[in-house]
């Protein structure tokens, strides 16, 4: 029985270049231009289709429905290359970043039309100390696995098609992917852990480890129940780019290892870092000390030239327009931000160009096409280091 239809009207032939794109960028190579690609969540389209943010999370069958709705607006509207390389659509259910936190104990907060937030429930150090590392089915991760299962089911209903021919769904499982333990913590904790570290740097060191092998126990359950290659552990450390590089040594390295070196496979394609904020302080302990593999829509506080000093040619780069600016801005004024992202970071190779981080709910779609402008004006950049 069908039960859900989609047309998406997509060049094939864009398909294959957008693949070939993202495939010469994990080379550290180009095609033909600098590929781009966009942090775009569901709170970016709710207000498009004029429905309040609390609707996605509603239950399964209306969250397939939205995220269907979602994928195919953004495939024929928004210029990237990151987003459809095959006639496919990729699913899984989506609780914004909260579900981590609250399978360790934070509470939710949740809005008619904002997305959810941890709020912190430790407020002592014997609080801390007592923390229970979570079985894999604490919190929302039942109900995420529940709604894998649906979402599974959905897809053998759905008939989805490009350009007129047959596509295909893709449910991909649950995950404990995301969320670093640094800020994990401070979403447990909330700004006290900033000071404690300081203070009882060993009750910390506890506490994170209990964090980790609480991370690796779940995503080794979802693993057992996905059986999808799991390729790259993708870790976002916001939290931890307030803290010294020395701390971030201390408090954040080995337990970052520790998931990359269990659940990464290989340095050279599994160790996904996401850190929004001024980040320059950390980027030599990022290459040096985690090896990380990519820096994912990476904050634009950091400089372009910046970041071409520490980190061009040494991990794959994806960023870093100003989101506000991409919102506000003019036209000219994101393709000349565009335009200095290009020139400083695209002669290394492993560079997309996108936004630094999460493109704002009412951008308009001429300041992301102008993007794929900039691009395309740019060109094939010559790979620092090649001949000819």
């Amino acid at each position: 029985m069908t039960k859900f239809r989609l047309n998406i009207d997509y060049p094939f032939e864009q398909m294959e270049l957008n693949k070939k794109r993202i495939q010469a960028w994990n080379q550290f190579q180009y095609v033909d231009r600098v590929p781009v690609g966009f942090c775009l969540e569901p709170r970016y389209f709710t207000p498009i289709f004029g429905i309040h943010y609390k609707e996605i999370f509603k239950d399964a069958q209306s969250q397939y429905y939205w995220l269907l709705q979602c994928a195919k607006y953004r495939i024929e509207n928004i210029p990237e290359d990151i987003f459809c390389q095959s006639p496919t659509i990729a699913v899984s259910p989506y609780f914004d970043n909260v579900p981590i936190s609250n399978a360790f104990g934070a509470k939710i907060a949740w809005k008619d039309n904002e997305p959810p937030q941890s709020c912190p429930t430790i407020k002592t150090i014997e609080e801390m100390d007592s923390l229970e590392i979570p079985a894999p089915d604490a919190g929302l991760w039942p109900k995420i696995i529940d709604w894998w299962l649906q979402m599974k089911q959905f897809a053998g209903e759905t008939e989805i098609t490009f350009n007129g021919i047959a596509g295909e769904i893709k449910v991909f499982g649950p995950s404990a992917a995301g969320i670093g333990p640094f800020t994990i913590a401070v979403d447990l904790i909330g700004e006290d852990f900033y000071w404690w570290i300081v203070e009882y740097p060993e009750k910390c060191h506890d506490f994170l480890a209990k964090i980790t092998k609480g991370l690796i126990q779940a995503e080794e359950h979802f693993r057992k129940l996905d059986t999808e290659p799991h390729n790259c552990f993708g870790i976002a450390e916001d939290s931890a780019q307030i803290i010294s590089a020395d701390m971030f040594k201390k408090f954040c390295v080995p337990y970052a290892n520790t998931l990359y070196e269990r659940l990464g496979k290989g340095r050279d394609n599994g160790r996904g870092m996401h850190m929004c904020g001024n980040s320059e302080h950390l980027h030599k302990s990022l290459v040096e000390d985690l090896k990380i593999s990519s820096f994912d829509v990476f904050g634009f506080p950091v400089k372009p030239s910046v970041v071409a000093q520490n980190l061009g040619g040494k991990t794959r780069l994806w960023g870093n327009i100003n989101p506000m600016l991409m919102k506000d801005g003019t036209k000219d004024e994101v393709k000349a931000a565009a335009m200095e992202c290009l020139t400083q970071l695209a002669p290394y190779g492993g560079f997309m160009l996108g936004d630094g981080a999460n493109i704002c709910p009412g951008t308009p779609l001429e300041n992301l096409a102008i993007v794929m402008k900039a691009s395309e004006e740019y060109g094939l950049p010559r790979v620092k280091g090649t001949p000819g």
